[in-house]
């Protein structure tokens, strides 16, 4: 086992090594997929804990040797995305576990945040504030974006929000593996902006937000980001055919192995 823990929960460290043997009998499950998520009561603190899958043979030995794991990746961008003043959980710790062949399994842990709720529930919000708020959101991307951050998923199921005492949404991005810390140009900004799967007319305001600043073209720009969530939205429909039809694909393509 190897681990790494947050100095401000150093002294919870037997607790949070418990973790793992306590995983599957306990805490409040959020989600399970491919991945699995859970809130556990750790010493006093809330936290929420992700379970990263087993990973195939060959990033099980990139994990252990080559490349730092999911587990790890999300400690270590988590803080430093809280160093660079961009909201995310605090980070508590991470565990790896190996074997002669390298990772099994990992999890992260960090602090569960409550009263949030995810980018798609903008919709949900009462019709006066949901245009504000999707306007500041465009501003925390800028803001992140001009701090050297590309947030690779910036889907809605990995920003959550809330709103806090000086009556203002604040927002936070989590599953951060994916992270690269690298310039990030406007158009390259706006783009990473497609995968937000909203109208085209929330995707506008958006956008003309970003525009304004950057110091773009409002218009161009609004028009050039629907075009961007356009054809994400063609290529993920395109993905999920294939996956969906892969084994009749298989049979036409290769008759004698579908035998």
């Amino acid at each position: 086992m190897q681990y790494r823990i947050s100095s401000a929960y150093a002294h919870l460290e037997k607790e949070i090594l418990s973790i793992p043997e306590r995983f599957d009998k306990e805490g409040e499950l959020i989600y399970s997929g491919r991945n699995v998520l859970k809130v556990m009561d750790i010493g006093g603190f809330r936290m929420c804990i992700k379970s990263f899958k087993l990973p195939h043979i060959i990033n099980r030995v990139a994990y252990a040797y080559v490349r730092p794991s999911k587990a790890r990746r999300s400690y270590d961008y988590a803080e430093r995305m809280m160093e660079m003043g961009v909201g995310t959980p605090a980070p508590v710790g991470y565990i790896l576990y190996k074997d002669a062949i390298g990772l099994t399994y990992s999890y992260y842990i960090s602090l569960q945040l409550d009263g949030v709720i995810t980018f798609r529930e903008i919709a949900e919000l009462p019709e006066e504030e949901q245009d504000d708020v999707y306007r500041a959101f465009a501003r925390f991307t800028y803001d992140f974006h001009q701090k050297g951050i590309f947030f690779i998923d910036h889907s809605p199921g990995n920003t959550l929000l809330r709103k806090e005492d000086d009556g203002n949404y604040h927002f936070y991005l989590v599953d951060l593996n994916r992270t690269r810390f690298e310039p990030v140009s406007t158009q390259k900004g706006l783009k990473n902006l497609s995968m937000l799967e909203l109208p085209d007319d929330k995707l506008r305001i958006i956008a003309k937000e970003y525009a304004k600043l950057s110091h773009a073209d409002a218009n161009r720009m609004a028009e050039q980001l629907v075009q961007y969530s356009s054809a994400h939205n063609n290529f993920v429909e395109l993905k999920s055919i294939i996956r969906d039809n892969r084994r009749r694909i298989k049979r036409l393509l290769f008759p004698r192995d579908a035998k």
